[in-house]
């Protein structure tokens, strides 16, 4: 689920909120040195370097499926469903806490309790811009 909500000065904040499917969510890397290609003799050895990144990043997401296929059955069973909330915009996250914009994540008890946890945090972002009024219990 998308939440939105717009600051004081006027900018459109989203969120992402609901439970976590995924046992991780492969992030692709980003290198900042690869940046601005010169057309050198060195081209061939950053298509490479960036090949290998590729094919990294694609191995992690097959890892994550195949670790997904144990980690459903086994939340369903002990009941712990984990629930997040961050900020789509990663310029956005904060690291104080006086901002309600540092991503957020809760184990619930049942996969009900996850998604009524999921409505109440996406309410509560539409109207004051974080998940929770509090936030010490976010982990």
């Amino acid at each position: 689920m998308v939440a939105m909500w717009r600051d004081e000065s006027g900018h459109l904040r989203t969120w992402r909120v609901g439970r976590r499917r995924l046992a991780w969510r492969p992030r692709f890397p980003r290198p900042e040195w690869l940046a601005g290609g010169d057309g050198g003799p060195f081209e061939l050895l950053v298509v490479a370097i960036l090949l290998l990144i590729g094919l990294g990043y694609l191995l992690n997401w097959l890892a994550a499926l195949l670790a997904t296929s144990v980690v459903w059955p086994w939340r369903a069973i002990s009941g712990r469903w984990p629930v997040v909330a961050y900020p789509l915009d990663p310029s956005l996250v904060a690291t104080d806490h006086q901002r309600g914009d540092r991503p957020c994540r809760r184990r619930v008890t049942s996969r009900a309790a996850a998604l009524a946890l999921t409505r109440q945090w996406a309410r509560h972002i539409e109207q004051h811009g974080h998940p929770e009024p509090a936030p010490p219990p976010c982990r």
